[in-house]
């Protein structure tokens, strides 16, 4: 039996916490384990539980978000809580669990259980960004997720990997820890857009704009863009594009925040929407001069994959993880190149932009990676690497 782990997906419902890309992916591996016959569990206490069917759960792998007034979206969460709390039928032994996120990976009672069980664990690593960029981490997440990968490399069955990058990042800390490396896939990731939605996404949105897309957080580099569009105001004026921040607010970013909130000089011409849907993120890049992804560091770069599938070009900074899948087609900036960041917005901002339509004519050679795509290399990894039954 094969079972997809949502521990962290459970919590996000608990919590009333909106969707991230990493939950994103999650829920993919839900939906497919699911079509197989497979199961669902999560973590209690040290343990991994079988979990129901709840009506939560059916929203979720239909795209839905919850509707109704809160008293009812109060009871629903205390109903998923309920029979959360009341399960007792652990994981059997010598199952097979797809773990996509990093939320028990740290836990060392958790992996003893796992071992006690013999469960193959297939763990899904997105980045090993807190180790080699601590500077934009949140305190001792360096120390969390070195832990997190220690133990990973110890006990897991196997291991998938989002990019090569993110593969090159695990056999370094192998080597460096002298732990052996499980088997380890390379799955890009797919995308499943949904159909854009034509109803206002939020009063103030104008063209030319521009979309930077994520959380809040200082690798993301917001802090680079709200500075250029500063300056562009001095230049430009009331003929300054609009720059919409797609995202919630997340940690360390208090001077994002500080221009966010009180730099009146780009006020005009800002748009933040943090709770977006994934419909309304259609729409929005669909209109968009182009996606700007600054970043400093990627395991993998949904964003720009999203971008790029829709046909929304991207001015982004020249990481390994996004140039393995996006090629030539995007234009590079370095992070730290203000300069050239000013010049890429200002011409792609432009009704007639001869940069722009280059990169449109680049984009219509993408293709991007379907899940079904992805998951055909997952399913065929499970089978050689822990010789479990194919799918029927």
């Amino acid at each position: 039996m094969l079972y997809a782990d949502i521990t962290r997906l459970l919590y996000r419902h608990l919590t009333k916490v909106s969707l991230t890309g990493i939950d994103r992916v999650n829920l993919e591996y839900v939906r497919w384990v699911m079509k197989r016959g497979g199961k669902l569990c999560a973590k209690r206490g040290q343990r991994l539980l079988e979990l129901a069917s709840t009506p939560w759960l059916s929203h979720l792998l239909e795209g839905r978000r919850h509707a109704g007034a809160p008293a009812s979206r109060i009871a629903q969460r205390g109903n998923t809580l309920m029979k959360w709390w009341l399960a007792r039928r652990p994981v059997g032994v010598g199952e097979t669990v797809l773990v996509p996120t990093h939320v028990w990976l740290g836990q060392d009672a958790t992996w003893r259980w796992v071992t006690s069980r013999r469960l193959r664990a297939v763990v899904f690593i997105h980045d090993l960004i807190p180790i080699d960029f601590p500077e934009y981490q949140r305190p001792r997440e360096k120390i969390s997720h070195e832990i997190r990968m220690r133990l990973t490399l110890r006990h897991s069955a196997a291991i998938v990997a989002n990019s090569h990058c993110t593969k090159s990042a695990i056999c370094r800390f192998a080597e460096e820890e002298r732990l052996q490396v499980p088997p380890l896939l390379v799955a890009p990731l797919g995308h499943n857009l949904p159909v854009a939605i034509t109803t206002t996404l939020k009063q103030g949105l104008r063209a030319p704009y521009f979309v930077v897309l994520g959380t809040i957080e200082p690798r993301k580099n917001h802090l680079l863009l709200l500075a250029l569009w500063r300056h562009l105001t001095k230049k430009l004026g009331t003929q300054t594009p609009q720059l919409v921040v797609v995202g919630r607010r997340g940690w360390e970013c208090e001077q994002v925040v500080d221009m966010l909130e009180r730099c009146e000089a780009i006020h005009p011409h800002l748009l933040e929407i943090s709770n977006a849907s994934d419909e309304q993120v259609v729409s929005l890049l669909e209109g968009a001069r182009a996606l700007l992804m600054p970043s400093y560091a990627e395991g993998f770069g949904m964003p720009v994959q999203e971008a790029l599938a829709l046909g929304t070009p991207v001015v982004s900074s020249p990481l390994p993880a996004i140039q393995e899948f996006a090629g030539d087609i995007p234009d590079y900036a370095e992070p730290h190149d203000g300069m050239r960041w000013e010049e890429l917005v200002k011409s792609y901002a432009a009704d007639s932009s001869p940069q722009r339509q280059a990169q449109m004519e680049r984009l219509k050679s993408f293709k991007a990676t379907t899940w079904p795509q992805h998951f055909a290399l997952v399913e065929e990894f499970l089978e050689k690497a822990l010789l479990t039954t194919a799918s029927p």
